[in-house]
């Protein structure tokens, strides 16, 4: 089960954000500038976020299968309608209402951990199926861009689609419920009206804002860095493809590790890792600014950090806003999270690339991004222990 639901969120991912690493053939194909290429991953966040929580209601209500496979049908539907887009408009609607079906991916693949695996196991569990978003993410960077090279981006979004679509039909036929011992007692699901009384927990509300902040980072690394490896390190559009691959698989890297040490180092406590990971972020970034200074390989580790600060800390946050839940609410508040941390893709790369459009400068958005690291670094320790521990 757990390898069935991180392929879902493996195919989820390279099939939705497959526009990433398509960027410069994006730019050159429908004449982008670089603030309009901010506006590409954001689309498909935007019907993630609207529809957040309801994913996690439906989630709860319905069970995982059923939600997962109908998430991953329609992210498969409109990528592909995506690919016979004629212009920006048609393609960020397109976006839009896939993202509709990306908002269950975390809800529900985050249920199916908190099902099948007892609390210290959880992190490691949690860490391998979040390790298919950034999986999935280095398969489109390395399979997309050589796809559209030798033919059009048309025909990578259309392979993106149909990849998604056949995992939905996987999941239909191959995802059973967790056995358990409670079965015979059905439990009374959370409502939306119990949500206030998390939101008056100061320490919830930081970890629901920090997720916010490190998604800005994650986001616009994601949106930006095939592009800046273009055109601000004078690589081919493959080649910077490449190097998102790198990241990502930095970021795949660190979640399964983050998984290990928070089980195993930290008595499954979740926000260490967490606040080493915004370190990791302010000081990755910070080099990022100069990287057009730096040697090709020291570019390469460079990306490998970066992707792991950016990426990694994805499955400890879920974990833990799923323990601070618990199992009645673990769906719900997750659905809360993924409005937080998807409004931060929302906000980042728009943000990063006005900043850019506006100096001209790769080195100015990229240091605010590492702002956003220190601000995690220093505020998410200071709540009191937000789940007690057996």
């Amino acid at each position: 089960m757990l390898v069935l639901v991180t392929l879902a969120h493996a195919l989820g991912a390279f099939s939705a954000l497959a526009v990433a690493p398509l960027a410069p053939f994006l730019v050159d194909a429908l004449g982008l500038t670089r603030a309009q290429v901010g506006l590409l991953l954001p689309a498909a966040y935007l019907g993630g976020v609207l529809m957040s929580l309801p994913a996690g209601w439906l989630t709860d209500r319905v069970g995982v299968r059923a939600t997962l496979a109908g998430g991953l049908a329609l992210i498969g539907a409109m990528v592909c309608v995506a690919a016979q887009a004629g212009g920006l408009y048609g393609l960020l609607g397109a976006l839009v209402i896939g993202g509709f079906g990306f908002s269950v991916l975390n809800p529900a693949t985050g249920k199916a951990v908190l099902d099948w695996f007892a609390p210290r196991k959880r992190g490691v569990a949690m860490g391998i199926k979040q390790t298919g978003l950034t999986l999935g993410g280095v398969a489109a960077a390395l399979v997309l861009p050589p796809i559209a090279a030798a033919g059009d981006w048309r025909d990578a979004l259309l392979v993106a689609g149909l990849a998604a679509l056949a995992c939905a039909l996987v999941i239909a036929l191959a995802y059973r419920p967790a056995p358990s011992p409670a079965a015979s007692v059905p439990m009374d699901p959370g409502r939306l009206r119990e949500l206030p009384a998390f939101f008056r927990r100061r320490g919830v509300v930081i970890v629901l804002v920090c997720g916010l902040a490190l998604s800005m980072a994650q986001a616009s690394l994601l949106a930006y860095l095939a592009l800046f490896g273009r055109e601000a390190l004078g690589f081919s559009a493959v080649e910077a493809g490449r190097l998102l691959a790198l990241a990502q698989a930095g970021g795949a890297l660190g979640r399964f590790g983050w998984g290990i040490a928070s089980d195993r180092f930290f008595d499954s406590r979740r926000r260490p890792g967490i606040v080493i990971s915004g370190a990791l972020a302010l000081v990755s970034f910070v080099l990022l600014a100069l990287a057009p200074a730096l040697p090709t390989a020291a570019i390469a580790l460079l990306a490998l950090v970066a992707g792991t600060a950016a990426f990694g800390w994805v499955g400890l946050y879920f974990t833990l806003v799923a323990e601070l839940g618990g199992a009645r609410h673990a769906g719900l508040l997750t659905g809360v999270a993924v409005a937080f941390s998807w409004s931060g893709v929302l906000l980042g790369p728009p943000l990063f690339g006005a900043l850019l459009q506006a100096t001209g400068a790769w080195a100015v958005p990229w240091l605010v991004l590492a702002a956003s690291g220190l601000v995690v670094a220093i505020v998410l320790p200071r709540p009191a222990p937000l789940v007690q521990r057996d």
